[in-house]
């Protein structure tokens, strides 16, 4: 997630450095660009965002997008437009940094890649002014104050809503669609998302009411991180019907956080009838199950537990969109439909 040190990073540098971009951008075609544009120039009216840092008006119709946050550039493909920067995916991109269902859809356009951007470490502006953008898009980020204001002195910028990585998907591609003139394709979108997200829901009726809790090993600790509130993996089990388990609401959760902690020791506190658990890899997975405190927690003995050490999946599960949510939800909803049914295999 971003790092703070960013902040130090002159203002005037990057100032300079959008305004050469923006000069040599004006000497050739950009290397992506909307496929689609939103409103025609002479359509475009001025629109302000609200949002966990103040406000944004976009006074022009962008043409040169980078996105930042996560999985904001496939909401933006969704809508038929291609960003000039994107960030990078050490996690579950290619050796590159592109993810799969990006790769896809930039297929499926017949448009080229967009140029890469590293923020594990922050966001640099410097970066970012690299590319010359005239809309700058952290909608699903941790995207700081700091942040936001050098990104602000290259172009309009729109960070996190309200809490940092906890922007809902629907809340997020409409945001998106009204950034870029095309509010009413993005509603759409959620529409026809949510639609699918429903009908999965009404061919599993066993999901209802069954309890679930989503979670992780926090590699520094060994503790459990369980993902609490307005997480993307938690709005995604309560839209298929599912419930919170009740020990997820006594967890102790730190300020702007997604995830609450428990300890490996109080692992019988896990009251879950489904529990759904990501490993950075079949190691870690294997160390946990041959814990004999993890083997007597209820969804484990009863067939209701299951793995994920794929980063692809994870990352599709983790970052919910228009674009990513029929590419993962069959496989997941069928190994959720097993897990409630008390008949699940802990790896597929």
């Amino acid at each position: 997630m971003p790092s703070p040190t960013r902040a130090s990073a002159p203002l005037a540098r990057i100032a300079l450095i959008a305004a050469a971009a923006v000069a040599a951008a004006g000497c050739g075609a950009p290397s992506g660009a909307q496929t689609d544009g939103g409103a025609s120039g002479g359509e475009w009216s001025p629109v302000t965002i609200e949002h966990a840092h103040g406000s944004t008006t976009i006074e022009h119709k962008p043409e040169r997008i980078v996105t930042v946050g996560w999985s904001d550039e496939a909401t933006l493909l969704e809508l038929g437009i291609v960003p000039v920067g994107m960030n990078a995916s050490t996690y579950a991109g290619d050796e590159q940094g592109y993810l799969p269902w990006d790769l896809e859809k930039l297929e499926e356009m017949g448009a080229k890649k967009p140029e890469l951007i590293n923020t594990d470490d922050g966001i640099s502006a410097e970066q970012v002014a690299n590319l010359a953008p005239d809309l700058v898009l952290g909608v699903q980020s941790g995207m700081t104050e700091a942040e936001y204001k050098q990104l602000s002195k290259v172009a309009p910028t729109v960070p996190y809503l309200d809490q940092p990585w906890m922007t809902e998907w629907q809340e997020q591609t409409v945001t998106i669609g009204k950034a870029v003139g095309k509010e009413e394709e993005a509603r759409k979108l959620v529409e026809e998302t949510g639609g699918y997200i429903e009908g999965l829901a009404q061919d599993h009726p066993e999901f209802a009411g069954t309890s679930f809790a989503v979670g992780t090993l926090m590699p520094s600790t060994g503790e459990f991180g369980f993902y609490v509130g307005k997480d993307a993996r938690v709005v995604i089990m309560k839209q298929l019907g599912f419930e919170p388990a009740g020990f997820t609401g006594d967890l102790s959760v730190p300020e702007g956080q997604f995830y609450g902690t428990l300890s490996l020791e109080n692992a019988d506190k896990i009251d879950a009838d489904v529990l759904v658990m990501w490993f950075n890899s079949a190691q870690e997975r294997k160390k946990l199950e041959g814990n004999p405190v993890f083997q007597k927690v209820d969804a484990v003995r009863n067939g209701g537990y299951i793995a994920y050490e794929d980063p692809e999946q994870s990352m599709a599960i983790s970052t919910p969109n228009p674009l990513t949510i029929p590419w993962v939800m069959d496989g997941y909803v069928e190994r959720l439909g097993q897990a409630a049914k008390g008949e699940a295999a802990p790896v597929a």
